[in-house]
């Protein structure tokens, strides 16, 4: 079946969305690895936990469908481009940390709290350059001699 154009890419963006949904919850039911903030905790036992997986994997399938059904356009997308925008928003988030631009919460950061945070930020911001010029295919040395880029 063929759609008009305006609702194929409307269930498009659906489909995709929906498609890093299914991978997110794949890799937190298949991983025992938390995360820098996020810590999961589960009551779910690993027979549940594979059903689960299994189902996810049966949703996957039924988008497969969707998509043929009603011929959806696969978009190729170029990776570099998806990276830099990804490195692109981590970079705005990042700068949105500074003291000065959380001001707007009414509450006056500590002199010595407020340059520590300009410091990880600073640094933070830095790593997200070294990743956009790796991307770029620039050379992207590690600010210190201990981490991996």
């Amino acid at each position: 079946m063929q759609l008009h154009e305006l609702h194929a890419r409307r269930l498009e963006a659906t489909v995709l969305l929906l498609e890093e949904s299914v991978a997110r919850c794949q890799r937190w039911l298949a991983e025992d690895t938390p995360g820098v903030l996020r810590v999961v905790r589960t009551d779910l036992d690993a027979e549940r936990r594979n059903r689960l997986l299994d189902l996810l994997e049966a949703f996957r399938r039924d988008l497969t469908e969707l998509v043929e059904q009603f011929r959806l356009q696969h978009r190729p997308v170029d990776l570099a481009q998806i990276l830099n925008a990804e490195f692109s928003s981590a970079w705005v988030m990042l700068e949105n940390c500074r003291p000065r631009r959380m001001k707007g919460y009414g509450i006056a950061f500590d002199p010595a709290v407020a340059a520590a945070l300009d410091s990880a930020v600073d640094r933070l911001t830095a790593r997200v350059d070294q990743l956009r010029a790796l991307v770029a295919g620039e050379s992207a040395q590690a600010p210190d001699a201990g981490s991996r880029s």
